[in-house]
């Protein structure tokens, strides 16, 4: 049930160890989606772990810079679904 525990932005920010206010420009941005419950919003463990994982050598210290990640990462995902299909159509075809 542990990973069912979701965090605060503040949980966030001293977990990664960034200011409160990144977390809420990544949220904005739309790099980690949080959950609104009453007037703050709450992240879920596998968000994070996302984040780490997909963000991993990319720079989000400000928005523009965080912006321009978030375009990288989806490119990258979307070449990685390409290769997919590619290879499926290969291996389909044979």
């Amino acid at each position: 049930m542990e990973e069912l525990k979701m965090l605060t932005r503040e949980e966030v920010a001293e977990l990664l160890h960034v200011h409160v206010n990144t977390i809420s420009m990544l949220r904005e941005v739309g790099i980690i989606d949080g959950i609104k419950i009453g007037k703050n919003y709450m992240f879920s463990q596998k968000v994070i772990r996302t984040f780490q994982d997909d963000y991993i050598g990319l720079d989000v210290s400000n928005k523009n810079k965080a912006m321009i990640s978030k375009q990288t990462v989806e490119k990258r995902k979307k070449d990685d679904v390409n290769k997919i299909n590619y290879h499926n159509a290969i291996v389909g075809a044979v």
